[in-house]
């Protein structure tokens, strides 16, 4: 445990952190400032973490009421499980004696057997000269075929100028030689492309068994490293992994428990420390694809932490989530076609799994009748919603969404200008980054020039504040999953997250600051063009 210096004292904190959803508490930004120090006032630390990584900190007291934190890092660093004065491995894999690096070693001499296999002199060579062969054989057919056609029209030729029994049967013999002949060319390279081929069809079989092998060592090794994997609670109650996420009905992905949360929580358990506050930021360079500033703290991730996290905090008294309604429903226009509704930050635009409240069941209640909606906005993003009351209102809508034909105009505040890109007011551009789901990190989003869906936004800068922050106005061209949050964060974006985007890394704040003001959209019925707006800032 590091200790605070004796001129830092903290509130304890009345609850600890929610993982999934959270502000630092003060102690917490203060342990990762200490350890970002650590690490730059050391080359060796420094050359370790420059490359980028997740970090964890958790604030913990020990038997006689003394306070500190401990330091984890996800993963491993530069081949290493151990650092000092960061938290051990819950199971340390790279133990190169263990059980796990035996079995490792056995999948990689498969692995090595398959490459030598697939990439080997005998088996492209086989397959070059089946590729050659299927050419030489379409080329001898092709040309036999047309000397045939010739000798054909030669013979058509003749029998239109004579009658002469003996030289009509003659020209029958010379059409059946020659077509016995093509089917003796095409049973000799049939014979010879069916050898090759099952020369061929041996090395895939051996392929695919030894992939096969491969793919069983490999889950019988995951399924062993989970059993070894086991954590503790609050409750002094113990399980590995496999069973926390057996009993919730899924297969932990590869990586789990290898987080810097479990890692600080298990640590704590197994030496009598109590856990108080947690946090995870990002120390190095920023990733291309992910949205990782150096600094700014992100929530654990889902995939795998979930469940396990879910486990580890039992016992303890979790803070409440701040993600609260903030207001209530405003409709703003309604006639018997359609409704928009200014929608309150924190409500669900329509159902989910967490059983909260949505727009369109408050709109079902209120109309007493099926609201069908066309578009939806994040649970935490406010503003304006269209809703159709009808079918044909909902499918004449939908298409102008895809049709790109509604315009929607969004007010934002992002984090203080020190903390990204350089800008002052009036500046405006373009933002031109493809999004895709990040799988491992749901529901994160993540820029993907290869797989991604085009995403553009156009802002413009309406203020810098006094505190820093910007005040901003977006135009997206296109309407993908946390587009503006991604484009906002990302430093091939604007590198500012926006305020109160705890998944981004934005600044603490009592919630998102973002805002759709303004959409312009053709009434589905009347094809009057319409511009609806809200209060241009609704925080």
């Amino acid at each position: 445990m590091h200790l605070f210096p004796p001129e830092v004292s903290f509130d304890i904190p009345e609850r600890f952190t929610d993982p999934f959803r959270y502000s630092p508490h003060p102690s917490v930004s203060h342990a990762a400032r200490m350890l970002m120090q650590r690490i730059s006032d050391s080359e060796e630390l420094s050359s370790y973490f420059s490359e980028g990584k997740m970090l964890g900190v958790l604030v913990v007291s020990d038997t006689s009421g003394q306070t500190g934190y401990l330091a984890a890092f996800s993963g491993n660093v530069s081949g290493h499980s151990h650092l000092e004065g960061f938290v051990p491995p819950i199971y340390d894999l790279l133990d190169p004696s263990g059980y796990f690096k035996i079995k490792e070693a056995e999948i990689t001499a498969v692995n090595n057997s398959i490459d030598a296999l697939e990439k080997g002199p005998a088996f492209n060579s086989l397959k070059l000269e089946l590729t050659l062969a299927e050419t030489r054989r379409d080329e001898e057919i092709g040309l036999l075929k047309a000397r045939m056609a010739i000798s054909k029209r030669e013979r058509d030729e003749i029998r239109s100028e004579t009658s002469d029994p003996s030289r009509l049967r003659e020209l029958i013999r010379e059409s059946q030689f020659e077509k016995a002949e093509l089917k003796r060319l095409k049973l000799g390279w049939e014979e010879n492309i069916s050898t090759l081929k099952e020369d061929i069809r041996t090395i895939q079989e051996e392929l695919k068994r030894m992939k096969s092998r491969r793919a069983e060592m490999s889950d019988a090794l995951q399924k062993w490293i989970f059993s070894q994997y086991i954590v503790h609670n609050s409750l002094g109650e113990s399980s590995s992994i496999g069973d926390i996420f057996e009993r919730s009905g899924l297969t932990p992905p590869g990586g789990t428990g290898e987080c810097a949360a479990p890692k600080l929580l298990e640590y704590a358990y197994r030496n009598g420390l109590k856990p108080l506050a947690m946090g995870e930021f990002w120390y190095g360079r920023s990733p291309e694809t992910a949205v990782r500033t150096q600094g700014h703290f992100y929530p654990s991730c889902t995939s795998k932490c979930g469940p396990l996290l879910e486990y580890m905090l039992q016992g303890l008294s979790i803070e409440s989530d701040n993600d609260q309604i903030c207001g209530k429903p405003e409709i703003i226009f309604e006639d018997e076609h359609i409704v928009a509704v200014s929608k309150p930050s924190g409500m669900p635009s329509v159902p989910g799994l967490d059983g909260k409240k949505s727009l369109e069941e408050w709109l079902c209640t209120f109309y007493g009748q099926k609201i069908h909606p066309v578009h939806r906005l994040d649970m935490d993003t406010s503003g304006i919603i269209l809703f159709a009351r009808n079918i044909g209102s909902s499918t004449a809508l939908q298409k102008q969404f895809e049709e790109h034909s509604i315009s929607k105009t969004y007010n934002a505040r992002l984090s203080k200008a020190s903390e990204g890109q350089p800008v002052k007011a009036g500046d405006k551009g373009e933002i031109l980054l493809s999004l895709s789901a990040d799988y491992d990190e749901r529901p994160r989003q993540k820029v993907d020039p290869q797989q991604g869906k085009d995403a553009i936004t156009a802002y413009e800068v309406t203020a810098v504040r006094s505190d820093g922050s910007i005040d901003i106005v977006f135009h997206p061209h296109t309407g993908r999953t946390h587009q503006l949050r991604v484009h906002s964060a990302h430093t091939l974006g604007l590198g500012h997250p926006i305020a109160g985007d705890l998944l981004y890394g934005g600044s603490p704040a009592p919630r998102l600051h973002l805002h759709a003001y303004e959409i312009s959209f053709t009434h589905p019925v009347t094809e009057e063009r319409m511009t609806l707006c809200t209060s241009a800032n609704s925080y």
